[in-house]
């Protein structure tokens, strides 16, 4: 029989065995927090989580917590931290944090003035981005780099429509009316409008449309069904105020975690972020189609704008794109030459990929311009350093 000595130190032994085994196994599953319940951003978390187990061989695993672990106002502080290895970023709620990527965001606008790609803007846009923070923006670079993350991939949202109580259609019909904003931009457009914007968190929407707090919101149509809108809207006017929400990093990722990575890993991490990048843009842009059916199924009224409307709107937007510099510049107390010349370069590469998402038809094709146009040009020896 063994002395108590030789006992104790079988079952410690046997204790710190299964507690490298578990943190063994732990260090190899990345934590992942989404502050979505379901739709898009969910579905296209799985499928990054796919793509990672894929792409590593089986080595690395990824574990979504939806909704559980960090939620939207949660999320920078809790990836820089290391609550979360991986997190679905939405910069906004950061904007001292993130001016230069956000700067990208907020010319989304552009997007209204042709529309040469209907229902396709989001995939143009979130290419856009890829290539504006991955390749041009070293400043993007240092924003994620200080609050120790490291940027994969990206988000956008189909364009914005207006949600109304009552038709809008007009000039006349916009001058007075309380607007639900979803940033600078759409302020902007209300005011010049002669509307009033009103900022409200997405989940006062419903009541606040209900109990006719606001008249309208610019939301993109997924949040017909994501927020049950469909019950109260009356109105839909397609075509203003246009632009999109892809102000975020859908797979950031805390920088200790993409650390202790070779670059093979690295790599393979990559191009599960370009999966990530497609797949919920383009999830999000069929969950679009599919809503507005089920508006009309409801009967709801869905119209577009007054050419006079959509006229004056878009020589509004195109003056405007050229204030988002300064109100960069002013408001973050950032180089305002530096801004023009951001300013300068995503325009152009909102213009480049226009002209390369006709042809897209599925999740996997755009996964693959992704890569191929931005993703396959990292170093990842040096990326995220």
């Amino acid at each position: 029989m063994p002395s108590r000595t030789k006992l104790y130190k079988s079952i410690f032994g046997a204790i710190l065995a299964g507690t490298m085994a578990s943190t063994s196994l732990q260090a190899d599953t990345l934590r992942y927090a989404v502050g979505f319940p379901s739709g898009a951003p969910i579905e296209a978390a799985k499928e990054y989580a796919k793509a990672v187990k894929q792409n590593t061989n089986n080595e690395h695993s990824v574990k979504l917590y939806e909704l559980s672990l960090l939620n939207h106002s949660e999320m920078n502080s809790g990836i820089s931290q290391g609550m979360a290895d991986l997190g679905y970023l939405l910069t906004a709620y950061s904007p001292s944090d993130y001016p230069y990527s956000n700067l990208g965001a907020d010319m989304s606008m552009q997007t209204a003035l042709k529309s040469d790609i209907p229902g396709k803007e989001g995939y143009a846009y979130s290419g856009a981005m890829l290539e504006y923070i991955m390749l041009n923006c070293p400043e993007c670079q240092g924003e994620f780099s200080k609050n120790n993350q490291v940027y994969t991939a990206v988000v956008s949202t189909p364009a914005y429509v207006m949600f109304c109580n009552e038709p809008v259609k007009t000039l006349e019909d916009v001058k007075g009316k309380r607007l639900r904003i979803s940033g600078a931009p759409w302020a902007r457009w209300a005011k010049h409008f002669e509307a009033s914007p009103v900022a409200l968190p997405i989940t006062e929407i419903y009541e606040a449309l209900e109990q006719g707090v606001v008249d309208c919101t610019f939301l993109s149509p997924t949040e017909l069904t994501n927020f049950n809108l469909v019950d109260v809207v009356k109105n839909i006017t397609t075509d203003v105020p246009g632009g999109l929400y892809a102000a975020g990093g859908a797979a950031t990722m805390n920088k200790d975690t993409w650390n202790r990575f070779d670059d093979e890993e690295k790599t393979a991490l990559l191009k599960a972020g370009s999966v990530m990048s497609a797949y919920v843009t383009f999830l999000y842009q069929k969950q679009a189609f599919s809503d507005m059916k089920k508006a009309a199924a409801k009967n709801i009224n869905i119209m577009t704008a007054d050419p006079s409307l959509l006229k004056a709107s878009k020589e509004f937007i195109e003056e405007d794109l050229k204030f988002v510099p300064e109100f960069y510049a002013n408001e973050y107390n950032i180089d305002g030459a530096k801004t023009q010349e951001l300013s300068d370069t995503m325009a152009k590469l909102i213009e480049k990929w226009n002209g390369l998402v006709g042809d897209i038809e599925t999740a996997d094709q755009l996964s693959e311009l992704y890569w191929n146009e931005v993703y396959s040009k990292l170093d990842p020896t040096k990326y995220g350093n």
